[in-house]
């Protein structure tokens, strides 16, 4: 192998004299967000795989649907980075150097890979697989395992099965682990932290600081919404079926939601969750999407310029209406309702499960108002809601 310089953090050095020591079966990385876990493991089996040859190595995530968006993205960066030729397929995703091979699985599809002989697999979010899962794998692996997670909650059967092996290495690692994370992120996550400063400006969050940024076992509480459930697919009958825009662009992502109320429920399918995007952008991905002219839609009605430049496209978006303590009043419609989101809905999953009541960390009690975060399709989702399902009568909202 031609000499490249990489650049490496001690998350890294960690997991290399691991997966290097014969004596070692797995290997767990636990820890807070952009600590390198999964940077340090990409880096990892591409570097091993040009020291060895003809290895066999899987990838997996719980859904096979999230892997484009997460670990075939900080695949792709690693390897761009490092500046060696690797070969890369899109169909089925696979990569192929030094007559190595690495693909990719979801979980959720067990059929194909649990019959997978290994000679390496790594669980990315392992905190999201079951132990089955992670026993069908290990079984078929005649070498090394990887699994890495925040631990965003505090009993799991890692922490039990797993970790108490004494064949498996564990590190921890935080953001503060990593010379590489942008100043900016470290600011994010120390804005988590519940000091004064953070409580006043109304960012701090003892869930979020404890996992993402401190890296420690944690569960979340207060969650605004709990009735919900993943579906495989959308229904094909339905009483109305609704669009959903929240507009963002540099920090806050676009989001672009399909709705329907099908036998008294809630259904929603996650279409786009993309930052940088233009109004212009956005009108070609309606009609990319299907989206015709004739369906309806719903945005922010905070953007009313955005709203009037995709009209003009001729599509047919609508202002949502906020009244006084419309977001308590639209979120009290939603929770009289099952919402199914479906599985490869990554980002609406994750806000649900994120989407919290304030604290109010002088009484220690949650406040009736949620956080403004994890919220961009949900407020999409709520906007819907008042469209659909209430109308407001003298400041009013009344459930139909």
């Amino acid at each position: 192998m031609a000499k490249h310089k990489v650049h490496t953090t001690d998350v890294f050095q960690k997991l290399w004299a691991a997966i290097n020591d014969p004596k070692v079966r797995g290997i767990v990385l636990e820890g807070g967000s952009r600590s390198s876990k999964s940077w340090s493991i990409a880096q990892a089996l591409i570097l091993y795989g040009y020291q060895n040859e003809g290895l066999t190595i899987m990838v997996a995530r719980q859904k096979y649907t999230w892997i484009r968006m997460s670990v075939l993205a900080t695949m792709q960066n690693v390897i761009q980075s490092i500046g060696l030729p690797i070969h890369f397929t899109k169909n089925p995703f696979r990569y192929e150097w030094n007559n190595n091979e690495l693909t990719f699985g979801g979980l959720d599809t067990p059929q194909k890979i649990h019959g997978v002989e290994t000679d390496i697999f790594w669980i990315n979010e392992a905190i999201e697989a079951t132990k089955d899962d992670f026993d069908q794998l290990e079984q078929r692996c005649k070498g090394k395992w990887i699994m890495d997670y925040n631990p965003s909650t505090d009993e799991h059967w890692i922490y039990d099965n797993v970790l108490k092996r004494d064949d498996v290495v564990y590190i921890h690692s935080t953001v503060f682990d990593n010379e590489f994370a942008p100043e900016e992120v470290k600011k994010k996550i120390l804005s988590y932290e519940p000091t004064d400063k953070n409580i006043i400006a109304g960012t701090a969050d003892e869930f979020k600081w404890e996992v993402y940024g401190l890296g420690k076992r944690s569960r979340r509480e207060g969650v605004v919404f709990t009735n919900w459930a993943e579906c495989k697919k959308m229904p094909t009958e339905y009483q109305w079926e609704v669009y959903g825009i929240d507009f963002g662009f540099t920090n806050d992502p676009t989001t672009i939601i399909r709705v329907v109320f099908a036998d008294g429920q809630i259904w929603l399918d996650e279409l786009c969750y993309e930052t940088g995007m233009t109004n212009q952008d956005i009108a070609k991905r309606l009609l990319r999407l299907g989206i015709t002219q004739s369906k309806e839609i719903v945005a922010d009605s905070a953007e009313p310029k955005s709203i009037r430049e995709i009209k003009l496209e001729g599509f047919n978006i609508h202002p949502s209406v906020k009244g006084q303590d419309s977001i308590r009043a639209t979120i009290d419609i939603v929770q009289r309702y099952k919402i199914n989101v479906t599985e490869r809905s990554e980002n609406a999953i994750k806000e649900l499960k994120n989407y919290v009541w304030m604290k109010d960390y002088s009484t220690n009690k949650y406040k009736d108002k949620p956080i403004d975060d994890y919220n961009h399709i949900l407020d999409s989702l709520r906007y819907i809601a008042e469209r659909k399902l209430s109308k407001k009568q003298s400041g009013v909202y009344i459930i139909r």
